[in-house]
């Protein structure tokens, strides 16, 4: 063989040592499946006789008789599945609920600030701007934007309303309309008295005035359903005694205000949204602001509908632990659930949980994610095992469990999933099956359940299960 052959093998050698490992592994596969198999060929408890399947001279596992649920491993097959139990422990972790969610604002501290009238807008609210200063002592202001805080009465924008003012002439015109004709009353009264005239002018003069008393009422109660303070009804009265008194010099100040219209903060809270500039035409349907109290905010959680019985069943008051999604190395919040919604989601199929939590350093921020944690009761029948002891069919949910230590037998047990971590799952015993049949044998603290080898031991159950059907 040439150099150049030996070159060649070389290269090759490996490649064919992995193809040659490639065909072989399914082989050894097959040949180890086999013999496992061979070695868990049942025979039934109470089927008709079966002559026993002997390896090296040994008797394999069978069913324990009068229980199909229950088999009986001889101690070499132990070995060769690898089977181990692990002993059941009593719940460590206390239970607890969990939803998500998100922070929101607080729909009772959240004001939709808009005019009471149509108007122009001449002017938006202004707050001190320290970092705008160029000289010393000098503040300057600059206007309302997002993020801004605000007090409660603070001017937030000025309108210019020819409704209002026109609303204000009505009411001067009907106070003065009102006081001509009282006037004119008394002076026929005095005539009356002194038989000048008839009776009918008199009473057609009380009939005048009580019309406009009435007038008088009307607009006033407009001007306070527009929610106009005492001081501007003042103003508007005071011109019209102004007026009575035939003084005809005009005050400028008051007519520059006339038709002002103020739009002020409801109460103390932070500018969520600002919809308005300097020569806006604004309607009452307009949002000029939206102030929101960022000092409490809401908390909506979900639960799913299979979940609200146990919800419901807790005791009052509900109360919960909320942490940040994003930050769930935070100090956790605590608060109290206020209500659970009456409608079910149709999609997600949850309801809707809500409650508060105090945010009084401005930390939170509406809209974040959020996890909820409700505590539960101790549950007395839920038991802790590892998550390899489970085996799931999406029917169903069984674990292997050894009653007897000084025995190598194993039975069936069927449980239900209440939590579970990648290491650990809590389970309990169902009342019922899928199908409503009745089920027994719940897992108590300190029993032996098989963590590993269960699914071996449930492959082969079912293997021998359906042979003893069919040798009836």
């Amino acid at each position: 063989m040439g150099r150049r052959s030996r070159f060649l093998l070389l290269l090759f050698l490996p490649v064919i040592a992995g193809v040659s490992a490639t065909i072989l592994s399914p082989v050894l596969r097959r040949r180890i499946i086999q013999e496992v198999d061979v070695a868990l060929r049942w025979k039934g408890g109470d089927a008709k006789p079966v002559e026993p399947s002997r390896i090296t001279g040994r008797v394999v596992a069978e069913l324990v008789s009068g229980d199909g649920n229950r088999l009986k491993v001889p101690g070499h097959v132990v070995e060769a599945l690898g089977i181990r139990t692990t002993a059941a422990r009593i719940a460590n972790e206390a239970r607890s609920l969990s939803l998500s969610g998100s922070l929101a604002l607080d729909a009772n501290r959240l004001a939709r600030v808009h005019p009471r009238f149509d108007g122009e807008v001449v002017e938006v609210g202004s707050i001190p701007d320290p970092e705008a200063s160029t000289q010393p002592g000098e503040t300057p202001a600059r206007p309302l934007r997002f993020g801004d805080e605000v007090k409660e009465g603070q001017l937030l924008a000025v309108l210019w309303s020819t409704a209002l003012g026109e609303k204000k002439s009505e009411y001067v015109d009907a106070l003065s309309r009102l006081r001509l004709e009282q006037e004119t009353l008394e002076r026929l009264e005095r005539l009356l008295k002194d038989q000048a005239i008839p009776e009918r002018n008199v009473r057609e003069a009380k009939r005048a005035v009580e019309a406009d008393e009435i007038a008088v009422v009307r607009v006033e109660r407009t001007l306070l359903s527009w929610r106009l303070t005492d001081e501007e009804i003042g103003s508007v009265k005071a011109e019209a005694e102004q007026m009575h008194a035939h003084k005809n010099t005009r005050d400028t100040a008051r007519e520059r205000s006339w038709a002002r219209l103020e739009v002020r903060a409801p109460f103390a809270g932070t500018v969520v949204e600002k919809n308005v500039t300097v020569g806006d035409i604004a309607s009452t349907t307009s949002d000029l602001f939206k102030i929101a109290d960022l000092r409490r905010l809401a908390v909506w959680a979900h639960i799913y509908e299979e979940d609200l019985p146990i919800l419901l069943a807790l005791p009052s008051p509900l109360r919960w632990t909320v942490r940040l999604k994003s930050d769930p190395a935070a100090e956790p919040l605590t608060g109290v659930i206020e209500e659970i919604g009456d409608i079910i989601d149709p999609n997600q199929h949850t309801a809707l949980v809500m409650g508060h939590v105090a945010n009084p350093a401005g930390h939170l921020r509406a809209g974040q994610f959020i996890m909820a944690s409700i505590p539960l009761p101790d549950d007395p029948g839920e038991v802790e095992i590892p998550t390899t002891a489970l085996i799931e069919d999406g029917d169903e949910s069984v674990v292997f469990v050894q009653p007897d230590p000084r025995e190598t037998s194993y039975e069936l047990r069927h449980v239900k999933i209440v939590r579970h971590t990648s290491q650990v799952a809590y389970v309990r015993s169902p009342v019922a099956g899928p199908g409503g049949e009745a089920r027994s044998g719940a897992i108590v603290r300190g029993e032996l359940v098989v963590s590993s080898g269960a699914l071996e031991l449930r492959a082969s159950l079912k293997e021998l299960q359906a042979a003893g059907r069919d040798s009836k």
